[in-house]
């Protein structure tokens, strides 16, 4: 369902001890780490974590092809939601679409299998 969440945090240093603590009960631990971010990911799924404000967060769902990315972005769009992006690729194999919903969360229908 979720293919990966985006979150700010004030501090990185703190987070990615307390992250690493307590996702390691899971056996998931880091994978990517630079100046400004960690990512977490097991063999499908990952947490990004940013140094910054935190103001949001940021669901990426599944999808299982191009053709479920353009629907949800146009269904996304019919109730409602603002774009925040339109289908395209990111990417070889990373096709997105992004959509405010009527909080103003952020969310994204992706396809990594880009053919």
């Amino acid at each position: 369902m979720l293919d990966h969440i985006d979150i700010k945090v004030r501090h990185l240093e703190q987070s990615k001890v307390f992250y690493s603590t307590l996702l390691a009960v899971l056996g998931i631990a880091a994978s990517y780490e630079d100046a400004s971010s960690i990512i977490f990911s097991d063999s499908k799924d990952y947490i990004w974590i940013g140094e910054g404000i935190p103001k949001r967060v940021h669901f990426a769902f599944s999808a299982k092809d191009m053709h479920e990315v353009n629907a949800f972005y146009q269904t996304g769009l019919a109730c409602g939601g603002k774009s925040a992006g339109e289908p395209s690729y990111q990417g070889d194999d990373y096709y997105s679409c992004y959509i405010l919903d009527l909080d103003n969360y952020l969310i994204e229908a992706v396809c990594r299998q880009v053919n």
